[in-house]
């Protein structure tokens, strides 16, 4: 492993949450965008991911993933990406989002 070590409470920064994909759909123009609508129990948020060489946007719609949810908005393609997916990856073309192994809230904390 590459990166610096950090503190738990460094850690303990980054709010990690579960969140059920309502709507995914392609960013127009775009090869790999795709634009999530997540609820987490009552609130909504947009993410934009880079999953749609990989992804069917279908392929998301009514799962659950784990999602940081307290990053910066930031200006995608003129998307507002509101919180970010989290994935396991071993290169470009084999990145696996990271899911819940059984039914839980939206919202539910990740620790």
């Amino acid at each position: 492993m590459s990166a610096p070590e950090i503190d738990i409470t460094e850690f303990k920064r980054v709010e990690m949450r579960v969140g059920r994909v309502l709507r995914a759909e392609r960013v127009p123009a775009t090869d790999k965008l795709l634009r999530l609508e997540v609820d987490f129990g009552g609130q909504r948020r947009q993410a934009i991911t880079g999953l749609g060489h990989l992804y069917d946007p279908e392929h998301f719609e009514g799962r659950l993933y784990v999602f940081v949810t307290n990053l910066k908005p930031r200006k995608v393609r003129g998307l507002v990406s509101e919180c970010m997916i989290l994935a396991a990856m071993t290169g470009e073309d084999k990145i696996i989002p990271i899911a819940p192994e059984s039914e839980i809230e939206p919202g539910a904390g990740v620790t």
